[in-house]
């Protein structure tokens, strides 16, 4: 049976919860000295604290990725608010992150401020980078096309490789677990003298479990058995601050490996060979700056960053792929920025900026324009933007604008304007508009015509979304809370829809319309650290009337933790309810709803030594974020770590 679409403001148990969690809240209203919240610079490209800007954004710390744990994105996105996670099976899998109902190529995804969503695809590769070299992850939700371009609709998220301060130090990490999972990563950091450094490097693997199940393509065809991963990944980071202020630096990220996965056909001979496919990955990042206060008026900062996606398909032996052959999708971007933020008048910033990246592909596919008769295999983007923020006496004001010229589909003009209001008691209301739009890949544009006919569309358009927003948040001294009610409307949304020459071809056909509630509050209450969020969304397809795939209604997120002397104990408690998948006829397929718990413990036994422990999915929960491939089982992992004196 279908997951049925029924709005979300009726559902009464999920509002009673949100209004219960904001009453939770206000036990510290009274006390109107509060700790202003973490630096962000993605929601503005300006550092401002997390409680001034006016953008929802939540931060992912290097504490945060410690204390959970973590040893894949996925495990520290499932629980931010407002984002949903689906992966097709366990580490190294195909993963995709859904922003209030946006889809995952309408995400877009920064490394070190360089773009990593694919060219060919739209997607990112979130399975490929490891936690153990991410120094902070900061996800805008809502679109920021007006800042950043092509792709943030549902919203950005922009991680940040670990970098050096403090003292220089060394760690030794080594860990093992279930299903013959193993880890060891080593890092060295530290700043000195205005220079800071930072070294590491990581090696994971998993035998992995078998990731599809009796849904997946009707249990046809497919090789069964464990899917493994094994990733090797590096990241370095070097920056210098001369005595004129002048700040220089460079990070270089990069992540490789192979991970296996099971391959389907229809084809009855076929089936007696079993093929073992498997994908060799590769992802690296270089990015270079120089920021300079020139005055005391004017900031500037210059990047020049290089991008590379490559991912290789291939079989146990590649002779027992026929009749398809092994494939290979690349990405390569060059980019350029610069940025200068401008004090003018009384508490005015203006930030003024030109972007320029192109992409380059190269593939076993060869991409053309058959109008042009032409090989396509690059593409340019040129693009200016203005911000200015206004602070006045009890309100803000931000309006920004940004123009894209690309070489492919044209121009795109999108604007954003917020505007915040201080209220009594600590608490302010937000009130924002903002435009997006998401870009054809190479796939839609130029993909060649297949052996069953699916064919790019030169002509296909961009993807346009309108969100309008209401926030109510306030801040204390234990404890912070915020309500938002959106709505964003997506129109030309691209899908792959039947032609005239009896095959399919992407075409400008779909619209959709999100509305959503989301109540967040971070509370301490007798030691306990303790984070609690909610999401309710409608994610109508308004074009079918129907919801959107994979996008569960309603979600909750707890995450519990406590310190005391030498013990860190946590847990997270995630649900969600159902969702719906459609076959290419129309059929619907429903995703049943579940809930998973995870545990967490650590213990000091010297100031250099300490051991960690976690259980996921205590219960053991058989679940499925996309139909045929299971959610992961019950693990366990056991982690030592080493920090000697220096």
């Amino acid at each position: 049976m279908a997951c049925q679409s029924t709005v979300f403001v009726r559902t009464p148990v999920a509002i009673a919860l949100t209004m219960g969690l904001i009453g939770t809240a206000g036990i510290a209203q009274a006390n109107d000295v509060y700790e202003l919240g973490e630096v962000v610079v993605t929601a503005s490209r300006t550092a401002q604290s997390t409680d001034e800007t006016l953008a929802p954004v939540s931060v992912i710390t290097r504490d945060d990725i410690e204390k959970k744990q973590a040893t894949s994105l996925s495990e520290l996105l499932k629980s931010v608010p407002g984002l949903n996670v689906s992966t097709k099976g366990g580490a190294g899998s195909d993963t995709s992150v859904f922003i209030r109902g946006a889809s995952s190529s309408q995400t877009l995804v920064l490394l070190d401020g360089q773009r990593i969503n694919s060219a060919t695809l739209g997607t990112t590769g979130f399975q490929y980078l490891n936690p153990d070299q991410i120094e902070r992850i900061e996800i805008v939700r809502g679109p920021r096309s007006s800042l950043y371009g092509a792709d943030a609709i549902g919203g950005v998220v922009q991680i940040f490789t670990r970098k050096g301060k403090g003292e220089p130090f060394f760690t030794v990490k080594a860990g093992t677990g279930s299903r013959n999972t193993n880890e060891l990563g080593l890092n060295f950091a530290g700043e000195s003298e205005g220079t800071q450094f930072s070294l590491g490097v990581n090696l994971f693997e998993t035998g992995g479990y078998d990731a599809t199940n009796d849904n997946y393509s009707n249990n046809e065809g497919y090789n069964k058995d464990d899917d493994a991963f094994r990733n090797k990944s590096l990241s370095a980071n070097l920056s210098h601050e001369f005595e004129n202020g002048l700040e220089a630096g460079m990070s270089v990220s990069h992540n490789q490996g192979k991970n296996e996965y099971d391959g389907y056909t229809t084809d009855s001979a076929y089936k007696k060979y079993p093929y073992s496919p498997y994908a060799e990955f590769k992802t690296s990042t270089l990015n270079t700056f120089i920021i300079k206060d020139i005055s005391n008026l004017w900031f500037t900062r210059v990047d020049l960053g290089y991008s590379n996606s490559k991912t290789d398909n291939r079989g146990e032996n590649d002779s027992s792929l026929a009749p398809y052959s092994p494939t290979m999708f690349e990405t390569s971007r060059i980019s350029a920025l610069w940025q200068n933020d401008i004090s003018w008048l009384d508490a005015q910033i203006l930030t003024v900026g030109l972007d320029f990246y192109n992409d380059n592909i190269d593939s076993s596919t060869t991409y053309t324009d058959p109008a042009k008769d032409s090989v396509e295999d690059s593409r340019y983007n040129m693009a200016v933007f203005l911000q200015n923020q206004t602070e006045f006496d009890s309100s803000d004001l931000l309006i920004g604008l940004r123009t894209d010229k690309n070489e492919a589909y044209g121009t795109n003009t999108t604007g954003n304007i917020a505007w915040g209001f201080e209220l009594p008691k600590a608490m302010r209301l937000v009130a924002s508009y903002g435009a997006g739009f998401r870009a054809p890949t190479f796939n839609d544009l130029y993909y060649p015509e297949d052996a069953w006919k699916y064919v790019g569309n030169p002509d296909v358009q961009p993807e346009k979304s309108q969100n309008y927003e209401l926030e109510l948040s306030g801040k204390h001294k234990v404890a912070g809370w915020s309500v938002s009610i959106f709505q964003n409307d997506i129109e030309d949304m691209i899908l792959w829809e039947p032609n005239h020459a009896g095959g399919y071809q992407p075409t400008n056909v779909q619209s959709a319309r999100v509305r959503g509630i989301e109540a967040i509050v971070s509370n301490q209450f007798k030691g306990w650290d303790i984070n609690t969020s909610i999401t309710l969304l409608d994610p109508m397809d308004t074009n079918k009337d129907r919801l959107l795939t994979r996008r569960p209604k309603q979600t909750i997120a707890v995450d519990v933790d406590r310190s005391f002397s030498l013990f860190t104990l946590g847990g997270t408690f995630r649900a969600q309810s159902c969702s719906n998948e459609y076959t290419f006829s129309g059929d619907t397929i429903n995703l049943s709803g579940f809930g998973t718990v995870d545990l967490r413990a650590g213990y000091q036994f010297t100031k250099e030594f300490k051991t960690e422990l976690k259980v996921t999915n205590v219960l053991d929960k058989e679940y499925q974020t996309a139909n045929g491939y299971n959610g992961e089982p019950r693990g366990t992992f056991v982690t030592f770590i080493w920090s000697p004196k220096l």
